[in-house]
């Protein structure tokens, strides 16, 4: 439906000579003594402008809706349906390709490997981006990728839209293997002080509350096989023992805090590229602030300026620091380092049962905060391994 608004005189013999020319109207009504609106389709649209354009009155389309509008809409954007079709067409190419492929590691035990190492297999099997989904073998990168590495205990390879998604666990660790008939000790790891022994095989040496160093024997490694003889065997076992970490840290109690002393110096020199003239020398303070300017004198089209420097004297006083949040800060930083310890030990069974710090005054007014963190862990461990850490 259109709605038009003429303005002029003899408007009912306008719309009587539209009727005449085969032009409906679904509403007419006088819109003030020299205007009137009318409500009409296309055709009626046309005979009444081809009227107000003979007679030269004045006309107006107010409103256009339905499928007029509609009609009107796409005329003026004849574009917008071939930009769609051709948006569809890229849209169903894109979804018909592999454009990502990401890498993931599944699994509690670290990785080997990168995921660029994981890439260049892809590569070299002829997976990579912009290749077509239904060139995507996923069982058949699943094969190849477990068959390349002995590093990977699983694979799995899924297609999610327009992204491979690649799966990867690293291969666990074989279990130590005990050959119970080869004599062996289980030793302490570090020092501590006993709380629990359980001697799954051979003799328990210690016993809760026994202080004991790092390297002596906490299980030996034999069995008695009458009253009189003994054989040697491999020593299993868990003995958890209270050790300690200490870490430290810190820091100085005073420092250092410019006071300006409100004096200032002014060097002004005029530069044209290489090419400087001084305008004004000043030298600088002994301990200063340095602030550089650089005003331009010839425009865009001259590189000519002033370079003003300006040296703003200052003192440097020792001011004492608030030691509350000293101590804080110190705190914080020690007991960082002691669990970055805690976290290097390898150990199957551990728990932090306390924690403490101390202050102390050192040399050159300085301060340090030693941290202790106690833990409960279970030192046994071999004769070989330990050499192994050194």
């Amino acid at each position: 439906m259109i709605r038009l608004r003429v303005e002029g005189l003899m408007l009912e013999r306008l719309l009587e000579r539209a009727l005449e020319g085969g032009a409906v109207f679904s509403r007419v009504v006088r819109d003030g003594p020299r205007a009137m609106i009318f409500e009409t389709g296309e055709r009626g649209a046309r005979v009444l402008n081809a009227l107000c354009e003979r007679h030269s009155l004045r006309l107006e389309i107010q409103r256009v809706t339905g499928l007029n509008a509609l009609k009107r809409f796409f005329l003026r954007r004849w574009t917008l349906l071939p930009g769609l079709a051709l948006c569809a067409a890229l849209l169903f190419f894109y979804t018909q390709r592999i454009w990502m492929v990401d890498i993931a590691f599944v699994g509690e035990r670290t990785a080997a490997f990168d995921a660029a190492a994981v890439r260049e297999m892809l590569t070299q099997m002829g997976v990579r981006p912009g290749m077509a989904a239904r060139d995507v073998d996923a069982n058949g990168i699943e094969l190849a990728l477990s068959a390349a590495s002995e590093d990977f205990s699983f694979v799995g390879a899924r297609v999610q839209g327009v992204r491979l998604l690649v799966e990867v666990a690293p291969s666990l660790e074989a279990p130590e293997v005990y050959e119970l008939e080869t004599a062996r000790d289980l030793v302490a790891a570090c020092d501590g002080v006993i709380v629990s022994v359980n001697a799954q095989s051979g003799v328990a040496a210690v016993k809760p509350g026994d202080t004991v160093r790092k390297g002596d024997v906490l299980i030996r490694g034999e069995e008695r096989v009458s009253a009189e003889e003994t054989r040697g065997v491999a020593a299993l076992g868990e003995v958890v023992a209270r050790t300690w970490v200490e870490a430290e840290a810190e820091a100085e109690l005073t420092r250092v805090e410019r006071v300006y002393t409100g004096r200032t110096r002014t060097d002004s020199v005029l530069r044209l590229l290489d090419w400087s003239w001084t305008l004004s020398p000043a030298e600088a303070f002994p301990l200063c602030e340095t602030t550089v300017e650089h005003l331009p004198v010839g425009g865009m089209f001259l590189p000519l300026m002033i370079e003003r420097t300006t040296y703003a004297e200052y003192e440097e006083r020792l001011v004492p620091v608030d030691e509350t949040t000293l101590k804080a800060a110190l705190s914080e930083q020690a007991f960082a380092i002691a669990e970055a310890e805690i976290a290097q030990i390898d150990a199957d069974a551990l728990q932090i049962v306390d924690k403490w710090i101390d202050y102390s005054m050192i040399e050159e007014g300085r301060l340090r905060a030693d941290a202790i963190v106690e833990i409960h862990r279970d030192i046994a461990t071999t004769r070989e391994a330990l050499a192994q850490e050194g």
